[in-house]
């Protein structure tokens, strides 16, 4: 394995857990909204951090199918 590609391979898993932690932090900051301001807020972002997550887990799956 040459530099590029290790400088790749190392891109692509910083990008994987950055998308990880951000669909968390989304996930978290909508279980704020529910429990302290108000229900209807919190579903919302529940449901919109569990489409983030459908979505993500999908196109990964897609990724490695493509490989």
């Amino acid at each position: 394995m040459n530099r590029r590609s290790a400088w790749k391979a190392a891109l692509r898993v910083v990008g994987h857990v950055a998308a990880i932690v951000l669909i968390y932090l989304m996930f978290s900051f909508s279980l704020f909204l529910g429990l302290q301001v108000n229900t209807a807020y919190g579903n919302i972002g529940m449901v919109v951090s569990a489409g983030a997550a459908i979505a993500y887990f999908l196109w990964v799956r897609r990724l490695r199918s493509r490989r």
